[in-house]
């Protein structure tokens, strides 16, 4: 049980025995725990021109995800005051490979239209559909939302047409710790997720996408490679080795976390490990302080950029309904 504990606290999971002992038992016997999946508006901004987005990685969770130890958020409590200009979003999906309430039967491509189809819904009620958006994506967080936009990309009129819109405003994607080429620490994560399969239901499809030269992954980069063009994207790596029970590892190191001969594909070095490499718990820590010059530089850029593709894309439209 040690084992299954550790690796629920190194992806953010809460031991559901230790909150159970210290709280009050309110909720009916009957009642659906609360999930944090789906879109939340983080925070919305002064005149938001750009929405950043964010997207949490394996057995990571939508808030926790990105809270450090002592309760500071950084997308809620420091970059709104870098960025007030900015709508700041957080996406939660299932991506726990095990759990003791059951596993999500969906698979990554599931949840890549899943996050297309909130997000689309999301900017269509609040008349923000043309608006700008930088993804900010942590480990498998940003397979799924390669695998959103290959998605997106191949939404036409009659086939949720709707779902183009958020490829079109796709300026960029800041990558944190995502395994482009599989990761060193897939090997390490399966023996975990074999080991609490003995205590708990286990699920381990999900860390079959992250293996190195899979061929998911492997058809993955063919398709997104054509489309990765339109976007500005910066690769964000951990720079210290994550401790397990086995000793301590890189889970995702730097080879895999930046792509070679990525236009734009700034390499920006992050001193923490996988886990705690989006967590900053203070402005003045020096990465935070990275990501968030690159994230503004991106915001500044972004506007005339989108408008223009949009203007491309209404041509394109107008050109074929005639």
């Amino acid at each position: 049980m040690r084992f299954s504990r550790w690796f629920k606290k190194l992806h953010g999971e809460t031991d559901a025995s230790a909150v159970a002992s210290s709280t009050p038992q309110t909720e009916a016997p009957y009642a659906t725990p609360f999930r944090p999946f789906g879109l939340e508006v983080l925070v919305d901004g002064t005149d938001p021109v750009v929405d950043i987005v964010a997207v949490h990685g394996l057995n990571g969770h939508r808030e926790h995800t990105w809270t450090a130890s002592g309760g500071k958020h950084w997308l809620r409590d420091f970059l709104p005051t870098d960025l007030p200009d900015v709508r700041v979003l957080c996406w939660g999906y299932d991506s726990n490979t095990h759990s003791t309430s059951g596993v999500s039967c969906q698979y990554l491509y599931d949840h890549a239209q899943e996050l297309v189809a909130d997000l689309s819904r999301k900017r269509e009620v609040t008349k923000s559909r043309e608006r700008p958006i930088i993804f900010v994506a942590h480990s498998l967080g940003g397979i799924v939302v390669k695998s959103a936009l290959i998605h997106a990309d191949a939404a036409r009129e009659g086939a949720l047409a709707e779902h183009r819109s958020i490829k079109t405003s796709t300026y960029g994607i800041l990558f944190m710790g995502t395994p482009h080429q599989g990761g060193n620490g897939v090997q390490l994560g399966r023996v975990l997720v074999h080991v609490a399969s003995v205590f708990v239901s286990a699920d381990d499809r999900l860390l079959r996408h992250l293996e190195r030269d899979s061929e998911w992954l492997q058809q993955q980069l063919g398709q997104y490679g054509p489309i990765s063009r339109d976007f500005v994207t910066k690769f964000a790596y951990e720079g210290y080795e994550t401790s397990t029970p086995f000793g301590k590892i890189m889970v995702v190191p730097r080879a895999s976390a930046v792509v070679p001969g990525q236009a734009d594909g700034e390499a920006i070095a992050i001193h923490a490990d996988h886990t705690n490499m989006v967590k900053f718990a203070s402005k003045e820590d020096p990465s935070y302080v990275k990501v968030s010059e690159v994230l503004q530089i991106m915001v500044a850029n972004a506007g005339s950029n989108i408008r223009s593709r949009w203007e491309t894309e209404e041509r394109v439209t107008r050109g074929r309904s005639q």
